[in-house]
């Protein structure tokens, strides 16, 4: 889903509602100041959350509450899910069908120490370290069950619960986006998307693999914010990383194709020049590519299948933005894929890639 989201913040950059593509941003040092103003937003609002356990309570009471057998819903029971919601996780059996249970009462219960770590984060590596932990939650629940991914595509665009008019909400930007989307395209990338990260190569338990992995970018992250060139940070692909910058920056008379394309061949360059350098390679698989769940989530989300879904994906959410036909991306997403898969991507320069691919199929086999 990396590219998608790289996709989409280049179109919705272009309208200048990204940050990140403000033509002010030139330099390493500007992308860092942005990128951590951009989490410090975070930490201000959760600062700010003192009220979380209060309103966790409230949605408990309505998501955990434990019906009388009866064909009939009751709305005001069941504000938060509403009827359809209720009714799809219902239909999951035993287990599944309390997840939005167990979630609640997962972030009710973990939710303040998480928030105060995050708030109390001095770098990357800690930061990352608190998100990932509930992100592996969330993971685990949906590597478990799948149906949850169907219950949810299903009862979202028909949503009737009250949680909008409860909390004086306005929905209408939330029907724009619902009505709009292609939700069986959603729901088979995102189910395509487990099949990466709930992959468990010799029985191996892969999320937190990828766990560690987001943890070990912050530590990328951190490297460069103290300006250390060395094998773990930016830093030694500055001048690849400000030319990327540049391209992200839409010129006139650029078709949005061009666009797109140029930022896409300008991050590639940068990504060779990080990944695929003979002297930082070893470390750089060490690091970023250390796992046979790795190589196998790789694999799936560079797929044929998974890079079509991604195009449908744009070209589904592109007149949400825009009117017109969306530019056909095909190319760009065959290029940018290309990285997935780094014994090949790195071929010309180093073989250390293909040397753990190699390793992998033997212990997989």
């Amino acid at each position: 889903m990396m590219l998608f989201l790289l996709l989409l913040a280049l179109a919705v950059g272009v309208q200048g509602h990204f940050g990140g593509h403000d033509s002010s941003i030139q330099t390493i040092e500007d992308y860092l100041e942005a990128y951590h103003a951009f989490w410090d937003s975070y930490k201000d609002v959760f600062r700010s959350s003192q009220d979380l356990v209060k309103t966790l309570l409230s949605i408990e009471s309505s998501v955990c509450e434990e019906e009388e057998m009866s064909e009939e819903c009751d709305p005001g029971t069941n504000w938060v899910l509403g009827c359809k919601c209720k009714s799809e996780f219902s239909s999951l059996g035993d287990r599944c069908s309390r997840i939005p249970c167990e979630l609640v009462r997962y972030f009710k219960d973990n939710g303040p120490r998480m928030m105060q770590n995050f708030t109390a984060a001095e770098n990357y590596e800690e930061m990352f370290r608190v998100v990932m932990e509930p992100a592996e939650k969330i993971w685990g629940i949906l590597c478990d069950c799948r149906g949850v991914v169907d219950a949810i595509t299903n009862c979202v665009p028909h949503y009737d619960g009250q949680l909008f008019s409860d909390f004086n909400l306005d929905r209408t930007g939330f029907d724009r986006i619902v009505g709009h989307l292609d939700w069986e395209l959603v729901n088979e990338a995102v189910q395509r998307y487990l099949d990466a990260v709930c992959g468990a190569p010799m029985g191996q338990d892969c999320l937190p693999v990828f766990n560690t992995w987001q943890v070990n970018y912050g530590t990328f992250l951190d490297n460069t914010s103290k300006k250390e060139s060395m094998c773990l940070s930016y830093r030694r692909a500055e001048e690849e990383f400000e030319a990327y910058l540049e391209a992200e920056v839409k010129k006139d008379g650029m078709t949005m194709k061009s666009y797109i394309e140029g930022a896409i061949e300008k991050y590639l360059v940068m990504e060779e020049k990080i990944f695929c350098d003979a002297k930082c390679a070893p470390e750089m698989q060490e690091t970023f590519y250390f796992s046979c769940c790795l190589k196998h989530a790789a694999e799936v989300l560079s797929s044929e299948d998974m890079k079509e879904k991604l195009v449908k994906l744009f070209q589904n959410t592109w007149s949400l933005l825009y009117t017109g036909d969306a530019p056909d991306l095909t190319d760009a997403v065959d290029k940018f894929m290309t990285m997935y898969r780094p014994a090949e991507f790195c071929q010309e320069h180093t073989d250390v890639f293909k040397k753990f691919n190699d390793k992998c199929d033997v212990l997989i086999a």
